[in-house]
Order: structure tokens, then C-alpha cells, then sequence
């Protein structure tokens, strides 16, 4: 069975669209809440959460373009390399 690398593409950037907008809209609600969740989960981190950059919409366009592209060009690669060792 092959995967269609243009279909995993195109899913992988509407999850991270959806994923991107959840986290956004967290550390916008609950900023604490996520410094202490990432502190738990990486050693020795010390985030701070800053509010003006977080929610400055060039940053957040800008961000989740460049995030958005980057899972396309995974999922894409990913289905290739897929079919290709599937052969």
C-alpha cells in the first residue's frame, strides 16, 4: 500500500494548525500554567512566558507559517521515504 505524499502532507499541517493554535491559546489563558508544565518536562528550564511577543499577531502569522511549512515538508518526505523502503 502506498501513501500519498501530497494527503500526509496536507494532514500533517492541519494538525499542527489545530496543535499550534491550542498551545497559543493556553499560554494566552494561562500562562503559569504552561511554565510550570514545560519546566516539569525539560530539566533545568527556567520559561517565562512573555505576553507582548506571545501574542503579537506578526509573531504569531509568522510562527505558525514557518511551523505549518516545516510538518508539510516532513509529512511529504516521510510518505516518500515510506514508499520508497515498502517497495
Amino acid at each position: 500500500m502506498k501513501i500519498q505524499p501530497i494527503a500526509l502532507a496536507n494532514t500533517f499541517v492541519i494538525l499542527d494548525l489545530l496543535g499550534h493554535t491550542f498551545f497559543h491559546l493556553w499560554v494566552a489563558i494561562s500562562p503559569q500554567s504552561y511554565e510550570h508544565l514545560m519546566q516539569l518536562f525539560v530539566a533545568g528550564l527556567h520559561l517565562r512566558v512573555d505576553k507582548s511577543f506571545e501574542l503579537s499577531a506578526a509573531n504569531l502569522l509568522l510562527s505558525t507559517t514557518l511551523e505549518a511549512g516545516i510538518f508539510w515538508v516532513l509529512g511529504y518526505i516521510s510518505a516518500n521515504l515510506y514508499n520508497k523502503l515498502t517497495k
